[in-house]
């Protein structure tokens, strides 16, 4: 099994909160599609580093769905997730003409 893990523990706060998602990589009619599996939200380090060995051994050993053709676990900080949220939205919403309206 190949993998890959990124973890720069030496840039991190003490007190920064992650978020791990799970996602499955799938071959739709010849598209390479991601679909998130789990998210797991405010994680301490000590969770986060806990959680991403339990993840990663769980699925190591998972077996792909019939159009599967791999995993993805990723560890976001807090405010690195929201920013690609932000982005994504931004992304799919791009050129559309409407205003959001949000209470202050």
């Amino acid at each position: 099994m190949v993998g890959q893990t990124n973890l720069f523990d030496d840039v991190l706060k003490q007190d920064e909160r992650f978020v791990i998602v799970v996602q499955a990589f799938e071959n739709n009619r010849n598209q390479l599609t991601k679909r998130t599996l789990r998210e797991y939200t405010s994680l301490t380090h000590d969770q986060m580093d806990s959680l991403y060995a339990h993840l990663k051994d769980l699925y190591l050993e998972t077996t792909f769905e019939p159009q599967q053709t791999a995993f993805s676990i990723t560890v976001y900080t807090n405010l690195d997730y929201a920013a690609d949220q932000v982005y994504a939205h931004i992304k799919r919403h791009r050129g559309k003409n409407e205003w959001t309206h949000t209470a202050k």
